[in-house]
Formats: structure tokens, sequence, C-alpha cells
């Protein structure tokens, strides 16, 4: 579970950036763009950060938050020439690799997007922008493999699930997953299947893991969700499992089992972002994240209709 506000701009920008803020160009224009962005008006933004560019036609950094604005304006032509324009060597070519690969997303050249997410990846591998690009890959990835229902009572199709997208799971660590969705999932009347798509995208089965928001473990779970689901140790399999079964059960309770997008646009986003906009919130990053959950589980049902 993220906590991602307008987008993953949002969350993983402004974290790698600040830094990269020139100190003689400070107070103006870079100020104001990035109060602007971070407050969604993003045409706004633009053109405070094209006023930085007419003085620093060179200044990769300004042409990166530049093109992120227009990527959120739905330009994703002009983002690409100005995230063209922000590459280079440094610490920042992860971030422009991964607003690279959003606006070939957005121009649905899933080829290209995913080149650019795994140029990301390659670029900074502990970076944020690397974490969202292997989000991003996970989601995407040719899942044919996977296109095949097994006994969703049965966890040794977990397990396999498990190491299929985490090869360094022991054996163990994987057959501990699968008896855990198995046992949670009947617990809390939630399809396990379900939970590995949502483990998948989060996660990609690490138990580890640790987003840039600080969200813990196979399910990603914020510290505070964790505590309030009685997670004793965010990193066990079985007390973070328990943990987002319950959550996402909950979620189940209050949209309703018929309203699955709903529940995991709140898994996502919070609760109160979906009910705020009565819907699934229009943020980029969990418009994506419900459709490859869904996506997945489709498939890990084996609904021949699944995408």
């Amino acid at each position: 579970m993220t906590a991602i506000s307008r987008s993953v701009l949002a969350a993983a920008l402004p974290v790698v950036m600040a830094a990269a803020v020139p100190a003689a160009a400070a107070v103006d224009p870079w100020q104001a763009g990035q109060k602007l962005f971070l407050a969604g008006r993003y045409g706004a933004a633009a053109e405070q950060f094209r006023l930085v560019l007419a003085r620093q036609p060179r200044d990769r950094a300004a042409w990166l938050w530049y093109g992120a604005a227009q990527l959120h304006l739905s330009q994703p032509l002009a983002a690409l020439s100005a995230l063209r324009a922000a590459r280079g060597p440094g610490p920042r070519e992860a971030d422009v690799w991964l607003w690279t690969g959003l606006a070939y997303e957005q121009l649905g050249d899933r080829a290209a997007a995913l080149n650019a997410f795994r140029e990301a990846v390659r670029a900074a591998p502990a970076s944020p922008a690397a974490y969202w690009a292997a989000r991003r890959l996970r989601g995407e990835e040719d899942l044919s493999p996977a296109k095949t229902a097994w006994d969703p009572t049965d966890p040794a199709g977990y397990a396999r699930l498990a190491l299929q997208r985490n090869p360094r799971l022991s054996t163990t660590e994987a057959w501990r997953i699968g008896a855990a969705l198995v046992a949670y999932g009947r617990r809390f009347n939630v399809d396990p299947r379900l939970v590995s798509a949502l483990v998948v995208i989060e996660s990609g089965f690490q138990p580890r893991a640790v987003s840039p928001a600080g969200a813990l473990g196979l399910g990603q779970l914020m510290p505070e969700v964790a505590r309030a689901a009685g997670v004793r140790d965010p990193f066990s399999i079985e007390d973070n499992l328990y943990g987002t079964v319950r959550v996402l059960r909950g979620h189940l309770e209050r949209f309703g089992y018929h309203n699955l997008s709903l529940a995991l646009a709140a898994y996502n986003a919070g609760s109160g972002a979906v009910r705020r906009f009565q819907g699934v919130p229009p943020y980029l990053e969990t418009r994506w994240y419900v459709f490859h959950v869904v996506r997945l589980y489709l498939r890990y049902r084996g609904d021949s209709t699944a995408p």
C-alpha cells in the first residue's frame, strides 16, 4: 500500500530532485513551479519551468520537471521532447527514463515503455525512480505462462508463482507464502489469487521490500496501517500477509465485493480518496494499479477474457 498523492512524481520526484534545484535560481520560478506542480496546477507549473529554461536552456532538472508537467497535461509528445533534453549522466537519469516510460505508456507504445522502465532500473537500481519503474515492469510483463487456473486452495500454486516472480526466495519461504495466502484467504473470505495479484504489483514477492514512501513488506503496508491491522513485524511473511488480507477485506466490505476496483483503489490511495471522488480517484498511479491488479487476477483465475 503506497502513500501516493497525485501521481508517481508527487511521491518520488520531489525526494530525488530537491537537491537538484540550483541555488542561484531557487527564488522564484523554481519554487513556484514545484509548488504549483505538487498542487496539481500543471499548466501554471509548466509556465514557471519555461521561465527557468529561458534563462538556463541546458538545465536538465528543469527539463525533467517541465516534461513531467506536460505529461500530466496529456501532452506525451511534448513531454518526450523535454525528457530527451533532460537526459545525461548523473543521478537524475533514472527519473528521466521513468517519465519517458510513462510518456510512452500514454502514447500506447508498450514496447518503448518497457524499454524505458528497464533503463530506469539499470540507471540507479536503489533509487525511488527504479522502484516505480520496477513496479511498472511487474504489471506489464508477458504473463502468458501464468494464464492457467490452478486449485485456489493448494499452496503449491502460490509457492510456484512466488518463486517465478522472485527467484531469490528459498523454497521454504515460497511455501510459507503459499500456506499463508491460502490460510488467510479462507479466514477472511478473500480469494488468494486476488491477494497474489496485489502482492505481485506491490512487491514482486519480496518480503523485505520498502517503498520510497515507507511502505513495507509483501503487501507494502504503511507502518500506521500495519499497526492498525495488528501486524507486529511487517517483514514477517505471515504477519504481513495477515495484515494485507485483513486490510483488503475491510475495503471489500466497505465498498462491496462486487466493486473490486473501488476496494483496490482504496488499498492504493486510501478509502478517503475513493469517497471524495465517488469512484476510482483520477490519479495516474491508482488507475494504472487497479487495471493491472485486476488484469493479473483474471489471468490467475484462468479467465480467457483477461486483457
